[in-house]
């Protein structure tokens, strides 16, 4: 075996270095989901269009050309994370050096590793790091008889829907994150250009909005789903602050929900613990804690 970790290509958008890693992750979850916080969904919401200055400092593992891995940021630079093939558990401490030399930010750096993977654990002791109470979680729903009910005039529609409108989207999303600031000339640009509506994968009819009676997008759900792959990815979801506490945001990822099980998915994963999603039928199966360098 001739194994190493890479940088990750210059090129920006979908970019070769973009579809392998996508097809990477896409498949070590192919027969059993291993890497429930790995999905190929994250990291087609996460980056392409998205990618930055920094993005060469991804690290790609690969054996004799093949990725095996992946050590990645998830806000930007500072924080890390990492994917590994489980033939490749043994090359787990290089993932944690190459994180520290690549992904550090003013020197600091705080990296996401499983609740009780002493691979990762004991590698980042003897490196000089140590846990801290912040947690980041993977939660899941199984998808069977998701039932919802929408107040009166509510209606659902996704980005399929022939009278869906790409602008008024954008305005919610920008609300539904609670924005209060004008947005800058990139972000005024990616709206312009339409950003992410070509990401590989993406199924428009996964795409969930609620709908007011006043024609407003009260609430939206983004579900990423490969047919047949037996898992679907929860990933934007929002309700403006004007809608909230009705169940529109409910009723938004539970009918995404179910449009993925009829694609075939059993069950759906979101990358969060926030109580919204535990009182809608997901439960938390993965636990991180964030490590960093005492100070």
């Amino acid at each position: 075996m001739s194994i190493q970790i890479r940088n990750y290509t210059n090129e920006t958008g979908y970019s070769d270095d973009y579809k392998k890693i996508c097809d990477f992750l896409i498949h070590i979850n192919r027969d059993k989901v291993i890497a429930p916080n790995c999905l190929w969904a994250r990291w087609v919401w996460q980056f392409g269009p998205h990618m930055s200055m920094t993005q060469s400092h991804i690290g790609i593992v690969e054996d004799d050309g093949k990725i095996v891995g992946l050590v990645s940021y998830d806000h930007g630079l500072g924080d890390a994370y990492f994917c590994i093939d489980t033939d490749y558990d043994y090359f787990k401490p290089q993932l944690l050096d190459y994180a520290i030399n690549n992904l550090s930010l003013n020197g600091k750096i705080s990296i996401a590793l499983p609740d009780g993977d002493l691979a990762y654990q004991q590698a980042a002791i003897q490196k000089g790091l140590i846990p801290t109470s912040e947690k980041f979680s993977t939660a899941r729903i199984d998808i069977n008889n998701n039932d919802y009910i929408l107040p009166d005039g509510y209606k659902i529609m996704s980005f399929a829907d022939s009278s869906f409108d790409v602008d008024k989207y954008y305005d919610a999303i920008w609300r539904g994150f609670d924005n209060k600031r004008a947005r800058n000339e990139v972000e005024l640009e990616s709206v312009k250009n339409r950003t992410g509506f070509d990401a590989p994968y993406l199924d428009l009819d996964l795409r969930i909005l609620v709908v007011a009676p006043n024609g407003d997008y009260a609430a939206h759900c983004g579900m990423w789903c490969i047919p047949g792959s037996g898992y679907a990815y929860v990933e934007p979801v929002f309700t403006l602050p004007e809608y909230r506490k009705m169940g529109l945001g409910k009723a938004a990822v539970l009918e995404g929900v179910t449009r993925c099980g009829k694609l075939g998915a059993k069950q759906a994963y979101v990358l969060s613990s926030q109580q919204f999603y535990y009182n809608i039928g997901f439960y938390p199966i993965l636990n991180e804690t964030w490590w960093v360098f005492q100070d």
